[in-house]
């Protein structure tokens, strides 16, 4: 379960892929088409998302498909 103190958290694409159950590629997919933005660059040059940006949008591609 996701708590609302951590929304703002910061993730990377394989960090992502595995809370949201899906693959790295899907998230870097995501973020060429403009669906989700990356907020910054961790240390290793790695692109960091907000997980409230993937959680969003993530319900939106389940909701478009028809899943709950």
């Amino acid at each position: 379960m996701i708590v609302t103190d951590g929304l703002e958290q910061k993730m990377t694409a394989v960090e992502a892929s595995s809370v949201f159950n899906v693959t790295s590629d899907l998230i870097r997919k995501w973020a060429s088409l403009g669906k989700i933005h990356a907020v910054g660059i961790d240390p290793r040059g790695r692109k960091l998302y907000r997980l409230i940006d993937l959680a969003r949008y993530e319900k939106e591609t389940r909701r478009a498909a028809g899943r709950s």
